[in-house]
């Protein structure tokens, strides 16, 4: 499996872990979803301002902040538990993949964030 999809794996993993500890009241204010989206980015000449890896930065981002502020959607009309849901089945379409290809229905409720 290509290194960059693994990586994008954990930081789905890690994403998810922080918002379970953030809803048990365990609040860590420092994981910076923006910054580690950008380090891997870099790290493999990718570029997270375009294409699918753009819209999860979009979900990981809005999903973060949603997080962090208690709030019950991400965007009007995109729950948060829709966005972790989506966040969940993005970590098992990556298995075995060696490049991100969202799935066309995450896909389209992305387009609009």
């Amino acid at each position: 499996m290509d290194q960059f999809i693994m990586e994008l794996k954990n930081l789905l993993k890690n994403t998810l872990i922080l918002s379970g500890e953030f809803k048990k009241g365990n609040r860590d204010f420092s994981f910076d979803i923006d910054n580690e989206v950008y380090k891997i980015s870099i790290k493999y000449n990718k570029d997270f301002e375009k294409g699918d890896l753009n819209l999860l930065y979009n979900l990981l981002d809005f999903y973060c902040d949603a997080i962090k502020h208690g709030f019950k959607e991400v965007v009007k009309n995109y729950p948060v538990l829709k966005a972790q849901s989506d966040i969940e089945t993005i970590r098992i379409v990556l298995r075995g993949c060696s490049e991100l290809v969202l799935p066309n229905e995450i896909k389209e409720r992305l387009i609009s964030i």
